[in-house]
């Protein structure tokens, strides 16, 4: 039985070498088995999913996972669906600031297969969303969505750190997951997978970047 020591985001994750190394090789021989009608090796296989992200679930229909992520690995495999919850722990970072941004669902939800009923979850979990775009795409989601979100938002994710960002809220709500979002756009890597290949800094120093902004603004002359 194949033990990934990652949960199924990986297929949103724009690193082959991290899919190696959490996956494993048996993992990686399976998919690259499973998707062979369209690529020779983890390279293609990676580049063709990271496109289309809705095909991840289908080839892997009839897996057997077992390992610390089994019931993610279980959902996602018999029932083509992901947990649309965030994944990453941001440090705390003092913040009441709001932002009219309604975005509380993780990217990784884009995994969830389309057969099933997720519009509704989107619709009403991240209505913001579709100011930007009239649809979900399909089809190279990464980069539909970094020309597609705001370019105030994504300068925020940069300026004040996406720390920062977690930590305001909409409503009485955490923005855990448009930092996810932001970090993801950026990078094309997920920030909770990054924190587990030890990429604290790439992940964390915005709570350093943060607290720096803060205090460089106490020093403005005038």
């Amino acid at each position: 039985m194949l033990k990934p020591r990652v949960d199924p985001c990986i297929f949103l994750h724009g690193n082959v070498e991290d899919w190696v190394a959490l996956l494993g090789y048996g993992f990686v021989r399976e998919l690259v088995r499973r998707f062979r009608h369209v690529a020779v090796d983890i390279d293609h296989v990676a580049r063709y999913i990271l496109e289309n992200p809705g095909v991840a679930s289908i080839g892997l229909k009839g897996l057997e996972v077992g390992g610390p992520y089994r019931r993610e690995w279980r959902l996602f495999v018999e029932s083509e669906y992901i947990d649309p919850g965030a994944r990453a722990r941001w440090p705390y970072v003092s913040n009441d600031e709001l932002l009219d941004v309604r975005l509380q669902v993780s990217p990784c939800f884009l995994l969830a297969s389309p057969t099933r009923d997720v519009g509704s979850v989107w619709r009403s979990r991240a209505a913001s969303l579709f100011r930007w775009v009239s649809a979900l795409p399909r089809h190279n989601p990464l980069e539909v969505f970094r020309e597609a979100f705001p370019l105030w938002l994504r300068e925020l994710g940069r300026s004040r750190g996406y720390a920062w960002v977690a930590w305001t809220r909409w409503r009485d709500r955490r923005n855990r997951h448009l930092a996810e979002w932001l970090y993801w756009l950026d990078t094309g890597r997920i920030p909770h997978i990054d924190a587990v290949r030890g990429r604290i800094d790439a992940v964390y120093e915005t709570a350093d970047r943060t607290k720096k902004s803060a205090a460089e603004s106490l020093y403005v002359s005038s």
